[in-house]
């Protein structure tokens, strides 16, 4: 059995390469992350890439830029999946013109 010599944050001891599997990231953020800062609710890591994104976009970074950290080839994702915030930015800022 490997041993977390390296203090690996999401760290499993039957990865064969270094790299965690979703439930065993979720299953850290959860178990040690989150109680050690006493963050509620829960959140995983599908919440917290999506969370990052929001805060991206509202902070007026660049759509293809946004796209590029998430990893998606173009903004038509970015569209689907936030569109709804952009929409609720627009309304925001045309009220404030």
């Amino acid at each position: 059995m490997r041993t977390n010599n390296e203090k690996f944050l999401f760290f499993h001891y039957g990865l064969e390469h270094d790299i965690p599997s979703v439930a065993t990231a979720n299953k850290a953020l959860k178990n040690n992350i989150l109680k050690e800062l006493n963050i509620q609710p829960i959140i995983t890591t599908k919440g917290l890439r999506h969370t990052y994104g929001s805060y991206l976009l509202h902070n007026n970074v660049d759509l293809g830029v946004v796209a590029k950290i998430l990893g998606h080839k173009d903004i038509q994702m970015l569209r689907k999946v936030y569109g709804h915030t952009m929409t609720q930015r627009i309304d925001k800022e045309f009220k404030d013109v």
